[in-house]
């Protein structure tokens, strides 16, 4: 929209646009809640609502990796070259929670009630750790800006 009207974006956007911080976590709130739906609607033995909580989870999860390996990352290789390794083992583990996802959707698909309970608990709990080695690459992040909770001030 700025393009058309001719106005430059606030700085403010701009410099989160540039932040790999700043808009990585974007979504995560959303994504927990549509897991516990689902995790809700498994326990309860309801699989319609199982599948579509799940159809919204896996499609925001997707967008949310997608923006990882195509914005945040390279960002973050940018702002932290030494962080190449630890940032490439996170986009090979993207590949496994893709798989993860579709296992998952062809036991709910198949109506498995039990095999998708079981994978999708057992896809949050590596999913939940996947997820606090990037808050620790987030922390390094912020940090060699000096931006984090832990940098030093200037």
């Amino acid at each position: 929209m700025a393009a058309r009207s001719g106005k430059r974006p606030p700085k403010r956007a701009a410099r989160k646009a540039a932040d790999p911080v700043a808009s990585w976590r974007e979504g995560s709130d959303q994504l927990e809640l549509l897991a516990g739906e689902t995790s809700q609607a498994l326990a309860a033995g309801q699989l319609p609502r199982a599948r579509k909580a799940f159809g919204e989870y896996k499609a925001l999860l997707e967008k949310h990796l997608a923006h990882e390996e195509d914005v945040s990352f390279p960002l973050a290789e940018k702002v932290a070259p030494a962080q190449g390794g630890p940032i490439k083992s996170l986009r090979v583990a993207h590949i496994g929670i893709r798989r993860d996802l579709e296992q998952v959707a062809t036991h709910l698909a198949a109506g498995h009630e039990d095999a998708a309970r079981a994978v999708f608990a057992a896809f949050l709990e590596s999913f939940g750790a996947h997820e606090r080695l990037e808050d620790q690459l987030i922390e390094l992040l912020a940090k060699s800006r000096g931006t984090g909770p832990g940098a030093r001030s200037r």
